[in-house]
């Protein structure tokens, strides 16, 4: 495997493409508990199912928690057209999905479709992001083989902002629309 033969030149920092099976995650996680900084990429729905997903994988959950410092997880959303925007307000059952009170005077935009845009409302992409920090309780919670659940639970009492915490607060500047957060965020 050639990630083995790049550890026998002992590098700083390895940058792995992606994280796909078993044998490259044991090679990654223990590339980084002696000493390397492993830069990767995992396909999962948040940060937080990284550690879900490295266990998946055979990584055992000790070794998950001592080797992982951060994880962040991305989506790309569409922006609304500056040229056809228009105020909208979304249903109070749309702002309860994503969590936000249902204010009915919430006042949000959306492109209406124009020749700028080919008629999709949308021109341009900007990213959201999710960023979870691996601190000593959360080590504890990965470690013990708590589920996503209570790590979750706790990293919202840190003031942990979610994808869909980021792409609203996007929406509510104008820069996306709120249907598009709930197409691109929303994951349940």
């Amino acid at each position: 495997m050639a990630l083995r033969s790049i550890l026998r030149q002992d590098p700083d920092v390895i940058m792995v493409g992606e994280i796909r099976d078993a044998e490259t995650a044991k090679v990654a996680v223990q590339s980084a508990l002696t000493g390397h900084l492993v830069l990767s990429t995992l396909h999962t729905n948040d940060s937080v199912s990284a550690v879900v997903r490295l266990v998946d994988m055979g990584i055992e959950p000790y070794k998950v928690a001592a080797s992982v410092i951060g994880v962040i997880s991305q989506r790309l959303v569409r922006k609304v057209c500056s040229k056809c925007q228009t105020a909208y307000y979304p249903s109070a059952e749309m702002l309860k999905s994503a969590g936000c009170s249902p204010d009915s005077t919430k006042r949000f935009v959306r492109g209406e479709g124009c020749r700028s845009c080919h008629d999709t409302g949308f021109s341009g992409r900007i990213g959201i992001y999710e960023v979870f920090t691996v601190d000593e309780t959360a080590r504890k919670l990965i470690s013990q083989e708590h589920d996503t659940d209570a790590l979750r639970t706790y990293l919202r009492s840190m003031a942990y902002r979610t994808l869909l915490d980021e792409g609203v607060r996007q929406a509510e500047e104008c820069v996306t629309s709120f249907d598009e957060v709930l197409r691109v965020a929303c994951l349940d």
